[in-house]
């Protein structure tokens, strides 16, 4: 990890392909709102999520989180605002406690992400690899080619 990342945890970004809608509930002084969001990428210690309403920094969030076999209820913290257009916004939360069996999926999960990337970068044949734990979430084409072969 270099100087300049903040960030503690392995981060895995998530397609539209994937994007689950959630109900979040936000705690704040002036704030005490159920809205619903749409998770973008997620982290043992947090997660990025696009919402539909200004929800202010510093507001206490509330979620059914159901990602991958790990099932739980988290409460984090917005740690950052970012209006990307009209009503949309996207929200950094920082969780009260990190799960450790999310932690263990995620960065499974980011790892070989990582390695897919790369192959997919350089071009080799076969980006894909057997035991790659982000496949159930993978829309590359790439993906459907290793498939094909693969049943073969």
């Amino acid at each position: 990890m270099t100087e300049n990342e903040r960030r503690s945890n392995k981060r895995l970004p998530l397609t539209l392909s994937i994007a689950k809608p959630m109900r979040l509930e936000f705690h704040s002084e002036h704030y005490d709102k159920t809205i619903p969001g749409i998770l973008a990428n997620i982290s043992a210690g947090g997660m990025a999520l696009i919402v539909f309403d200004h929800i202010p920094e510093g507001s206490m969030i509330e979620l059914d989180l159901d990602f991958m076999g790990v099932k739980r209820q988290m409460r984090g913290k917005i740690v950052r605002v970012e209006r990307k257009f009209e009503d949309v916004h996207m929200v950094g939360v920082t969780f009260d406690k990190e799960s450790r069996k999310l932690k263990q999926v995620v960065e499974k999960m980011a790892e070989d992400y990582d390695i897919c990337e790369v192959r997919f970068i350089v071009k080799r044949d076969k980006a894909c690899f057997p035991g790659c734990s982000f496949s159930p979430l993978c829309g590359k084409s790439i993906k459907k080619e290793f498939k094909e072969e693969g049943e073969k």
